[in-house]
């Protein structure tokens, strides 16, 4: 009898801790979840970037660097370490690789698209810090 009585709080506090889990789990998914990511800067990520950085991409490294399809993925610390990343790497151009360029140059980013790729990084990860 007393295995009986106890079998109903020990199912309780499964259920609490398994609910709790969760909540943890979509709070932090959700905070990488919500970063914003303009059209106008989603149009040079797909036209410049995502074909290395993807998923299904042949370039190990570079999936390796940068996913930009599983962003949404990462905990808001890493999220936020990678907005420094995509800001550093196009600040100095050194995305796309020279190698890569003399294949398909028309991926160099320009001047503008460089600013505004830096630009959303640092605007991102600050508002993500605060």
């Amino acid at each position: 009898m007393k295995t009986k009585n106890l079998l109903f709080p020990i199912a309780l506090i499964a259920v609490a801790v398994i609910f709790q889990s969760s909540i943890l789990i979509n709070d932090s998914s959700s905070i990488a979840g919500d970063v914003n990511i303009p059209e106008d800067v989603k149009s040079v990520l797909d036209n410049k970037c995502n074909g290395c950085h993807n998923m299904e991409a042949k370039s190990d490294k570079a999936k390796d660097k940068l996913l930009l399809d599983k962003l949404g993925d990462l905990s808001k610390a890493k999220l936020i370490a990678k907005l420094g990343d995509i800001g550093e790497v196009a600040g100095e151009g050194s995305m796309p690789p020279e190698k890569f360029l003399e294949q398909k140059p028309e991926k160099k980013l320009t001047e503008d698209e460089q600013k505004l790729l830096v630009d959303w990084a640092e605007k991102t990860a600050d508002e993500m810090l605060n």
